[in-house]
């Protein structure tokens, strides 16, 4: 009986001891199953613990940017002779504010005043007002400039007898047979050879408010071309030069002779060295004489560094 009751006590202490090893185990944690935003399993990874695909930026497929290659030829400042007479000048390649005004004789301001210019811009094509308005162009000259492009070519120049009649209110153009005339030696200076514009005296030399020298004389003494080249100016259109005659000799030189009491050339005409192209007279001078100037690139310069004195 005894040895039953012992048997008995071990198996509820056995069973005892089992119950608080079940009462004392640590529960598992539990798992929480989780949905996409497109309501699917969520996926994990040791690089991505939050249940999402990690983001990759897109890849860059635009083409790397390629700056136009440099075709320009480089900048030509044109410096072209034009008639100062006109009222207008149409803009060419090459031309700037600068040079426009420098050619016509007036400020770079006139020029921007009278067409609205900002910052200088200008473009090809566009007609510029090179006087003030209200300015209207004399009678028989141009409106337009007058562009030479090669040098003179002065050895087809030929002696011509040219007949004109003008529409300007003076004498300035009368029929002439025209001739050659000697005013001393001949000077060569940057490739042109020059001669004195007439045989007088002068009156007053260059410097100070005279942009040339003023030669004295007779009325109706001859003037003649200083140099070989092109009429590009004939006529009165111009205060304080009375009948005025203006020849391009290349790009770089242009003389002119001023006070004239007829003119014997017209615009276009080619002419010689020492070919007579007016007589001496007193248009617009108090005296009778002979006003001449020379030009390098539109700027006055010293007669007496080219002519033969």
């Amino acid at each position: 009986m005894l040895k039953k009751n012992v048997i008995r006590s071990g198996w509820c202490l056995l069973g005892l001891a089992l119950s608080a090893c079940t009462l004392f185990k640590q529960p598992a944690a539990p798992t929480e199953t989780g949905s996409s935003e497109a309501g699917g399993t969520a996926t994990t990874s040791a690089d991505n613990p939050y249940g999402s695909a990690p983001y990759t930026p897109p890849a860059n497929t635009a083409p790397a940017y390629t700056p136009n290659a440099d075709t320009s030829a480089g900048y030509v400042g044109n410096y072209s002779p034009v008639d100062i007479n006109a009222a207008t000048h149409t803009v060419q390649r090459g031309d700037t504010v600068f040079n426009i005004s420098k050619r016509y004789q007036i400020t770079q301001d006139n020029l921007r005043s009278w067409n609205n210019i900002i910052d200088n811009n200008i473009k090809l094509g566009q007609i510029l007002r090179v006087k003030p308005a209200g300015y209207v162009a004399p009678a028989g000259s141009k409106n337009t400039t007058t562009t030479v492009t090669t040098p003179v070519n002065t050895s087809s120049v030929t002696t011509t007898t040219s007949t004109t009649t003008t529409t300007t209110p003076s004498s300035s153009t009368t029929v002439s047979t025209s001739k050659t005339v000697s005013t001393g030696g001949v000077r060569s200076v940057s490739g042109i050879e020059w001669q004195r514009p007439t045989a007088g005296s002068i009156l007053q030399s260059y410097g100070g408010s005279s942009k040339g020298i003023d030669y004295g004389g007779s009325a109706g003494q001859s003037v003649v071309a200083a140099a070989s080249g092109k009429v590009v100016y004939a006529g009165n259109g111009l205060r304080g030069y009375g009948n005025l005659i203006i020849v391009q000799h290349n790009q770089t030189y242009l003389t002119a002779y001023g006070n004239n009491q007829s003119i014997l050339v017209k615009e276009g005409q080619q002419v010689k060295r020492g070919q007579q192209i007016a007589t001496m007279g007193n248009t617009d001078a108090k005296r009778t004489q002979l006003h001449f100037e020379l030009r390098e690139n539109g700027q006055p310069q010293d007669p007496s560094r080219f002519l033969p004195m």
